[in-house]
């Protein structure tokens, strides 16, 4: 899996994270796949995002990731 790094603005909260679970989480969009047993790597529908832009990805989770990354990167003009 991915470590935590924000999908939109690339913060990377992963010592925080171990701290202070409020740094931010994981948002599993429609999309979202598990990995087969055995299979390793991140999850095809899953990000990881900060405090800043968690909040805003969970009420997209409805959404394919790529669209709700869409918006955000719209949202937040970021559109690296």
């Amino acid at each position: 899996m991915k470590p935590p790094i924000c999908e939109v603005c690339d913060l990377d909260f992963r010592h925080e994270l171990e701290k202070n679970p409020a740094t931010g989480g994981l948002v599993y969009f429609s999309d979202y796949q598990s990995l087969d047993n055995g299979m390793v790597g991140h999850p095809k529908g899953l990000g990881w995002f900060c405090a800043k832009h968690l909040s805003d990805a969970q009420f997209l989770s409805s959404l394919s990731k790529r669209m709700a990354m869409e918006q955000l990167r719209i949202k937040f003009n970021n559109f690296g």
